[in-house]
């Protein structure tokens, strides 16, 4: 079902000299990166340069998928939400209701910046045959799936959206190699209100009470939706591991899955039952509070599978965290120089090492002064990805 808000007002779109451009997204889910790199984009966007609406796919037969997301709140700031059915669920359908939209407000639009590459196969064909002349392929991570048939799916879907993209973003040099391959690439960062994440006791305190976490127990931080690539059930093993060198922490993951569903979270709570731990495992959920946790934790852990150049780990160097990689990550995330990195097919006794290494290590204050040093601030990225419109309307 083909849903937008309702004070959707007609207005000329192309007066003056703004730059109107339409991000194409799968959601705006809160816990997911991608999400919050376009909010990012948009709240920390100059409104008489670039207007930005959106066009997600987060819903099945007009049902939203996730009960927090920015949905209402850029509505509220005049932003145009357009909603199709989610491709996983109806995949003709969610073609049709693409190519609706498209055809009644493409030509609306000087730009269409795709950041689903196995749709841009749809989304970019329809943006070119209505005449979008700039069309953004952007990729944001370093492989297309977690599951070996969908890998396969994707190959020819990506490839045959590349031929209908007039220009490639990415994330990270390994995620633009990944996609593009020696095709040429901007790198555009993923920007954030640094301020936002800055280190604040009280929060962390009144978390603390709220999880019923003791005054001085570690604290290992996951944050990101509860899917398959965030390898969530190595986390609880690892975490495992850690309890037998210091078995007074817990492990907060933050993040849920489509629709309401509990499948990942039952199953973390059952391990950790099985494992006798499950007192020690917190599962709060999609917050909008999420900024908080970065403060509760001390430290950060990313076991992916695969990942571009992850927000939240952007957000967490913001924090002065200490962080824990798997070498599914790029190297290029540890901007701010305070992670380290360990292969997924390492012993459980080395996450552990690595887990009770960066704990004792504590947080470094200096990771939010390099962060903006490297140009990852919400505002100058916000910036940046506005030049680069300009720069493509005047070729």
């Amino acid at each position: 079902m083909l849903t937008r808000h309702s004070n959707f007002k007609e207005v000329d779109l192309k007066q003056g000299k703004q730059i109107r451009v339409l991000q194409v997204l799968p959601s705006l889910n809160r816990s997911a990166g991608v999400s919050r790199f376009v909010y990012n984009m948009t709240v920390a966007s100059d409104e008489s340069r670039v207007h930005y609406d959106i066009l997600h796919h987060a819903q099945d037969d007009g049902v939203p998928h996730h009960e927090k997301r920015f949905d209402e709140e850029l509505e509220a700031l005049g932003h145009r939400i357009y909603r199709v059915d989610y491709a996983g669920h109806d995949f003709r359908r969610f073609i049709r209701e693409v190519h609706a939209v498209i055809s009644e407000y493409g030509a609306s639009y000087d730009v269409v910046h795709c950041h689903m590459p196995n749709s841009a196969f749809c989304v970019l064909r329809e943006a070119k045959r209505v005449g979008i002349e700039h069309r953004v392929l952007h990729s944001h991570l370093n492989s297309s799936s977690d599951n070996a048939l969908h890998r396969l799916r994707n190959v020819p879907l990506n490839a045959v959206g590349k031929r209908y993209a007039t220009d490639n973003m990415a994330c990270s040099e390994e995620a633009g190699r990944f996609l593009f391959g020696r095709a040429p690439f901007t790198l555009m960062r993923n920007g954030i209100p640094l301020a936002d994440y800055a280190y604040d006791s009280s929060a962390a305190a009144e978390l603390r009470g709220e999880l019923g976490i003791v005054a001085g127990e570690p604290v290992v931080g996951c944050v990101g939706r509860m899917v398959p690539q965030k390898n969530y059930a190595f986390a609880v093993e690892a975490f495992a591991a850690l309890l037998h060198e210091v078995p007074e922490a817990h492990l907060v993951v933050l993040g849920g899955e489509i629709n309401g569903a509990t499948t990942v979270r039952d199953s973390l709570v059952e391990r950790a039952s099985e494992l006798d731990f499950a007192d020690r495992v917190h599962l709060p959920g999609i917050r909008e509070d999420a900024q908080r946790f970065y403060s509760l934790f001390d430290v950060f852990f990313m076991p992916s599978l695969y990942e571009g150049l992850p927000v939240s780990a952007v957000e967490a160097q913001a924090a002065g965290l200490p962080c824990v990689y798997s070498t599914g990550v790029p190297a290029e995330t540890d901007i701010a120089g305070t992670g380290s990195f360990t292969a997924l097919d390492a012993p459980l006794a080395d996450w552990a090492r690595a887990l009770k290494a960066a704990i004792e290590g504590g947080r470094h204050p200096e990771a939010p002064i390099r962060l903006e040093a490297a140009g990852y601030s919400a505002e100058a990225n916000a910036a940046r990805l506005m030049e680069y419109y300009e720069r493509l309307l005047s070729r």
